[in-house]
């Protein structure tokens, strides 16, 4: 059972049963790939049961921890996340806005293209 509140951050961790798609954005849970890969090995999942479209501002204060992360999970050697841009090949894309800060303004353009990415 989930207990609430729940961080955005932990969606992934203790959500991995609910949904197929995530999007976060500037927000890290760890630097470390093995613990994110440990999540995803522990509950059953393959890689190809879930998609991560990650998105941030490369001037927003949490980019360097958020992209550590992102690239950390990438590195994982056993295949558990991929780079791709489509669902076929993988399963994690970072979109990286060029001067991006951590602002609503951007979120909402995160989670726009997000959502096209998506439905289409």
């Amino acid at each position: 059972m989930i207990s609430f509140p729940l961080r955005r951050e932990h969606t992934f961790q203790y959500c991995l049963d609910y949904f197929r798609y995530f999007l976060p954005s500037s927000g890290n849970l760890t630097s470390n790939g093995e613990y994110m890969a440990d999540i995803v090995r522990d509950s059953g999942h393959e890689w190809n049961d879930f998609f991560i479209f990650a998105a941030s501002g490369t001037d927003d204060f949490a980019y360097s921890a958020f992209r550590s992360q992102i690239e950390a999970m990438a590195n994982v050697d056993d295949g558990t996340f991929r780079y791709a841009d489509n669902e076929r090949e993988g399963n994690l894309y970072f979109l990286e806005q060029d001067g991006g800060v951590h602002s609503g303004e951007y979120a909402m353009e995160y989670f726009y293209n997000g959502l096209c990415w998506i439905w289409q």
